[in-house]
């Protein structure tokens, strides 16, 4: 659990994060400290940035694939000398947010929740493409985090079919199953879902990735 001073420091630099043009990158700042605050040990996970994963992992020429922001987990000496516990997508923060309001009004916000809708597929396709690279297990629940700026929530990805796999979640599908992709079109057009946020420098989001961090530890 952090200290009242740590997530003191986090709060301070959500605030900071949230000043001037609001891109996704002033976001990453304060992400990478909440997971190095969240270590227990210094080798207890490791922080990759910008990760790229294959979708095709078995065709080395093949260069579509997935780029989440963050990627948690460790080297190993083995193939694929990588296995991950989870990872995470960072969307830009809004002009609203320079006051850090409470998440429950944030999350009911119709950009953010466009926003969060949006990021869903690509958080999907990111963890399909670790389950296809083989960095996570492809008969267990995985866990991936989204962030709007400093908020952020957490999803739980059941297992993937076969023809979940083949099938792309954000990019256009040039392949992968009919039915499938018939779906998440689907989904796609529903109305964006109330996700519920949690902000950096906050106890109850220090507990909530506190939670992500040890639920999925056991992938490494």
């Amino acid at each position: 659990m952090l200290t009242s001073n740590k997530l003191l420091y986090l709060m301070e630099l959500a605030q900071k994060s949230v000043l001037g043009t609001l891109t996704e990158y002033d976001a990453y700042g304060v992400i990478t400290e909440a997971f190095i605050l969240h270590k227990k040990l210094v080798d207890h996970y490791m922080i990759f940035p910008q990760l790229f994963l294959q979708w095709k992992p078995d065709v080395t020429s093949d260069r579509q694939g997935a780029l989440p922001n963050f990627g948690i987990g460790c080297y190993y000496d083995t193939h694929p000398f990588m296995h991950l516990q989870g990872g995470a997508e960072v969307k830009a923060a809004i002009p609203l947010m320079h006051l850090l309001p409470p998440p429950d009004t944030v999350s009911h916000l119709p950009h953010v929740r466009n926003t969060l809708h949006s990021c869903y597929f690509q958080a999907e396709e990111q963890a399909k493409a670790t389950v296809k690279g083989h960095y996570l297990p492809a008969d267990q629940q995985i866990s991936w985090l989204m962030f709007v700026g400093p908020y952020f929530t957490k999803l739980n990805l059941l297992p993937f079919t076969a023809a979940q796999l083949q099938t792309h979640s954000h990019k256009p599908n040039d392949s992968g199953g009919y039915m499938e992709g018939l779906v998440i079109e689907m989904k796609k057009h529903a109305a964006p879902p109330v996700y519920p946020l949690y902000l950096l420098g906050t106890k109850e989001a220090a507990d909530e990735m506190e939670d992500f961090l040890t639920s999925t530890s056991h992938f490494l």
